[in-house]
């Protein structure tokens, strides 16, 4: 199982919820960026400068590791021509279709393939701009290659659910998800991983994610099991019911994990100021000394500290839960700690 995610199709990572929560979910997110936007990082958009200065997000340069995916044009060349051969494909509507911008870097070798069979045409040194509907698969396609390399190691994610179905790219392409396994976690981050608001910054996330980052494997690991056994149940409201299942019991682990590290006033009393009567204490009276008196208060302080300390938090084994993790994000969104 992954533990890093490859944002795609897009170089700047968008401003919006869904990133907040994979950022949240994921040890590390990273998008493609063509060598000449990490010289120039200038040219990326505010939101995707803040990234990258607080180290949320790292950059995967195409031309740095696509020499080693071996065939990485004559597989997506097999991969296009069964389209390319269908009317819906011929190079009279394909002349009609809309395009969007691919930067040279990105295709390796398969622009001038495109070129000759007219779904693409040439803007100037680095861009092409190629038929929507192929423009999405070859993203799909070079995302999942770049990510099944060992230094790249990570899953393909998008908030641009039009790309789901494009991830069964073939026997070809190793280590794919399903697109039902995909829906399923998105359906359950969406239930229960909250999206920090308010004035909870970047950095914020980033403490965050040291401070409790240990619990995150765990979490995702047993996402990533349920969200496999889900995608594998035939019937789609066999697989909503499933995930509304799952969601459900972990919202009420999640609230007594959350209870927990509420103060409490019953936990006050009953917990921790009754058991200092037997620790020793014992408070001096107005005849004695002040320097006797002012030591025993100290002490009592101490004592009543370490007691309250302990009241709002998790015990050993609640620490340790993998839904721990989102209990302190609950927390993270809501106050901002």
């Amino acid at each position: 199982m992954r533990n890093n995610a490859l944002y795609f199709p897009y170089i700047s990572i968008p401003n919006s919820t869904w990133t907040l929560r994979t950022l949240l979910y994921w040890d590390k997110l990273s998008a493609i960026v063509p060598i000449e936007y990490a010289h120039r990082p200038e040219e990326l958009d505010a939101f995707m400068r803040q990234l990258l200065d607080v180290e949320l997000v790292e950059t995967v340069i195409p031309a740095q590791h696509l020499w080693k995916v071996e065939q990485f044009a004559a597989g997506f060349v097999k991969l296009l021509e069964p389209k390319l051969k269908t009317q819906h494909y011929s190079p009279e509507k394909l002349k009609l279709r809309p395009r969007v911008r691919i930067h040279i870097e990105k295709l390796e070798g398969i622009g001038d393939f495109l070129l000759n069979c007219g779904a693409a045409e040439r803007v100037d040194y680095s861009w092409y701009m190629v038929e929507t509907s192929i423009a999405r698969l070859f993203m799909a396609y070079l995302t999942v290659c770049l990510g099944a390399l060992d230094e790249v190691d990570a899953a393909p994610v998008t908030n641009r659910w039009e790309y789901a179905s494009l991830f069964e790219l073939g026997s070809t392409v190793r280590r794919l998800k399903k697109p039902e396994h995909e829906g399923a976690r998105h359906e359950i981050l969406e239930c229960l991983l909250p999206v920090p608001e308010g004035n909870v910054s970047l950095a914020d996330i980033v403490k965050f994610k040291r401070k409790h980052g240990d619990l995150l494997p765990a979490l995702r690991r047993m996402i990533e099991v349920r969200s496999a056994e889900i995608a594998l149940l035939p019937d789609p409201e066999d697989r909503a019911d499933a995930i509304s299942d799952f969601t459900h019991q972990s919202k009420l682990k999640i609230e007594e994990l959350s209870d927990a590290m509420q103060f409490s006033w019953k936990k006050l009393m009953y917990g921790a100021l009754f058991p200092l009567a037997g620790s020793g204490i014992q408070w001096a009276t107005p005849t004695d000394s002040k320097l006797v008196w002012a030591g025993n208060a100290l002490s009592f302080v101490g004592a009543a500290h370490a007691a309250l300390s302990a009241i709002g938090g998790l015990n050993e084994n609640q620490r340790i839960q993998p839904l721990a993790y989102i209990a302190h994000a609950r927390r993270l969104a809501v106050r901002g700690h």
